[in-house]
């Protein structure tokens, strides 16, 4: 149904943002006061990739991300420019060289934001190439773990309705991938572009926040769906949970795929306030009906970070995916933030050859801010694949990846 309103609903958005905003401007005192402020990151990066008996050489990628942003803000307009360059101190992963296992950063040079936004309380207007991240990403996200974001040709108009109930809605143009061929070209009739996104969200009370939303992935698939989650204290034990539910029309002319998905996750956590640190720990399901695809998430967050069923819950998704995890973890002060993820993947309906059960995988962190403006990450993943996964041709090879990374960032205003 989504589909078939989805170009005049479009075109209705469109002309309902310029309205606003015109009209936003005329009413809107002028304050003349200019502000301007720099941002600046520098983020290098070790990656290593090897996967089982796949004929390719072990990755080791050395690459850089420098990332420039200008914004002027210049009341109730704001202007922001921002470019990102990643180089390759080393040759020895594809695509910078042939025969090596695949890392997801290419050299390049891209003006990964431009946009212009207006703000006139209670209505917020932005127009250009931007980040949009709703909720927990898992639907659209800036996928900023890789040194080159994703990032959206958009009209983006957030409202709040009343006290802590915001309305956002945006159309996508087209979209700056992660990696250049899989960017879309401005607003040409492709997969994913002239896409439109609805979300709904309340966040008045800390214990009880929820969303809802329907997301159009035009020519792919329509989304709808919901969730709670919050956070509380009971004698020195914070506690959180998050419950979400989709349902998805699934469309996908390329894939040659039309059927209905449905979708959940539920996850519970807890973290203990003591004098030495704050140990916590999470036990979370998350399902992914056969066909549903998420295809403008941070994909990298879910499913385990060595990345096994990244394309294939982007795009295809053939026989679903469930993930049951357990996450245990401490935090300190001095010594940073150590982390451990298990993760036990099956797959809602049977492989072709019998069984469903594509592996499980183990995932390490430490994480530690050095002073106000660099920070380090070291991570690994170890993916070891069932024996049954074979019969998918998903999941079917063992997979190790490790990450050691420093973040230089700052901001100045002037």
């Amino acid at each position: 149904m989504l589909k078939k309103i989805s170009r005049p609903l479009i075109v209705a958005l469109a002309l309902f943002q310029t309205g606003v905003g015109v009209q936003a401007l005329q009413a809107q005192e002028q304050n003349n006061s200019l502000q301007k402020k720099v941002i600046f990151e520098l983020r290098p990066r070790w990656e290593y990739v090897d996967i089982e008996n796949d004929g390719l050489k072990t990755a080791n990628a050395g690459t850089v991300r420098a990332r420039l942003g200008f914004e002027v803000d210049y009341k109730p307009l704001t202007f922001y420019i921002e470019n990102t360059l990643v180089v390759a101190y080393t040759d020895r992963y594809s695509p910078v060289s042939s025969g090596y296992e695949f890392v997801a950063d290419e050299p390049q040079f891209r003006f990964t934001q431009f946009w212009v936004g207006f703000q006139y309380q209670p209505l917020k207007l932005k127009l250009g190439r931007q980040v949009i991240n709703l909720d927990n990403q898992r639907f659209i996200g800036a996928v900023n773990w890789r040194q080159t974001p994703q990032t959206f040709d958009a009209a983006r108009l957030d409202v709040n309705l009343l006290q802590n109930l915001t309305f956002t809605t945006a159309y996508i143009c087209s979209r700056q991938a992660v990696l250049d061929k899989l960017s879309t070209d401005p607003c040409k009739n492709q997969p994913i572009n002239h896409s439109a996104l609805f979300h709904l969200s309340y966040n008045g009370l800390k214990p009880l926040k929820t969303s809802l939303y329907a997301y159009h992935f035009n020519d792919v698939a329509d989304a709808y769906g919901g969730n709670i989650h919050g956070d509380f204290s009971l004698k020195g034990v914070s506690l959180n949970y998050w419950a979400e539910y989709a349902h998805e029309i699934v469309h996908n002319d390329a894939a040659n795929i039309y059927d209905t998905a449905n979708y959940y996750h539920l996850k519970l956590g807890s973290t203990f306030v003591t004098p030495y640190g704050k140990p916590f720990a999470n036990i979370g399901y998350e399902h992914l009906g056969r066909y549903f695809v998420t295809p403008l998430a941070t994909l990298h967050a879910f499913n385990g970070w060595a990345d096994v069923f990244l394309k294939y819950t982007a795009a295809t998704n053939t026989y679903g995916l469930n993930d049951l995890y357990l996450t245990l973890g401490y935090n300190h002060a001095k010594f940073g933030k150590f982390e451990g993820v298990f993760h036990k993947f099956t797959a809602p309906k049977d492989f072709p050859g019998g069984g469903n059960k594509f592996g499980n995988e183990i995932d390490l962190l430490w994480a530690k801010k050095i002073t106000k403006n660099l920070s380090v990450v070291a991570k690994y993943a170890k993916y070891n694949a069932n024996s049954e996964a074979k019969n998918a041709g998903v999941g079917d090879k063992d997979t190790t990846k490790a990450w050691l990374m420093l973040t230089y960032s700052f901001s100045r205003s002037f």
